[in-house]
């Protein structure tokens, strides 16, 4: 799934957090906060690409065609540059640490935390579900 569905996705969801009544400071934070969250843990995509290539081709190209993070985000990875479960898996990983962290911080944020990467996380094993299915 591309950085805009995942941001549609935080989007709405700080809004339901927020109408829900999770403020941590500001809602305005807590939507913004949601947001970046959702977005930014597809970071990890580049430390996968680099461990699996050896080279920074990937993170060299998008800083070097920043426009390509949001119009052209196919171009970015090479098929060998990333693969679903490693993905998935760090994700996971992330998960594990930042909410609690999160949480032992505000427990608000740390809440914002989970339902965004737990959203982030199922959003991107149903598309795989998806994409698996349009394969058979």
């Amino acid at each position: 799934m591309y950085s805009k569905a995942h941001g549609a996705i935080s989007l709405a969801l700080g809004v339901a957090l927020v109408a829900a009544g999770v403020t941590v400071v500001h809602p305005v934070f807590v939507v913004g906060y949601a947001t970046a969250v959702g977005v930014l843990v597809d970071l990890d995509h580049f430390l996968w690409a680099r461990y699996n290539t050896g080279d920074w081709r990937a993170l060299r190209y998008v800083l070097a065609n920043p426009l390509a993070a949001f119009t052209d985000q196919r171009s970015i990875f090479r098929e060998r540059d990333l693969q679903r479960l490693e993905r998935l898996l760090s994700h996971v990983a992330i998960v594990g640490i930042a909410v609690p962290l999160t949480w032992w911080v505000e427990p608000d944020l740390g809440l914002v935390t989970g339902a965004t990467l737990y959203a982030h996380v199922l959003a991107d094993l149903i598309e795989d579900v998806r994409d698996l299915r349009a394969v058979r």
